[in-house]
């Protein structure tokens, strides 16, 4: 029997769980637009529809939220992109979710990036480790 590792933590900042009406958009070529699911100061997942497996990259990704906070074209790399199981294994439509993380971000980035932290997100128990 192998014994079990502690799992360590690798992230440099607290994700936090992100309430519905914040979305994550992969601008051209990829267009893509997704709910974001979990974010921090160096990255996010947001969930989205496709219908030919995971999109191409953007040329920059900007993040959208209700009452007009919208972040535009933060940098960033994609870090894992995968499809969620589903109760229709056959569908042509599937839904995927993509983990990024930021590229170099001006301070003007982080500051509307913390502005959404504090009003959209709520402490997670827990991170999600992908």
């Amino acid at each position: 029997m192998a014994s079990e590792q502690p799992i360590i933590e690798r992230r440099q900042h607290k994700r936090y769980l992100v309430r519905d009406g914040t979305y994550a958009f992969l601008r051209p070529p990829a267009n893509k637009i997704g709910q974001i699911i979990d974010i921090s100061l160096s990255g996010l997942a947001f969930c989205y529809f496709s219908t030919n497996g995971a999109s191409r990259e953007g040329n920059g990704l900007d993040l959208l939220a209700d009452e007009g906070i919208c972040l535009e074209d933060l940098p960033y790399t994609t870090i894992h992109d995968f499809v969620l199981p589903s109760e229709q294994p056959f569908s042509q439509i599937t839904m995927r979710r993509r983990c990024i993380k930021f590229g170099p971000l001006t301070a003007k980035h982080r500051e509307y990036l913390q502005r959404i932290i504090d009003k959209y997100g709520q402490e997670k128990e827990t991170a999600n480790r992908i």
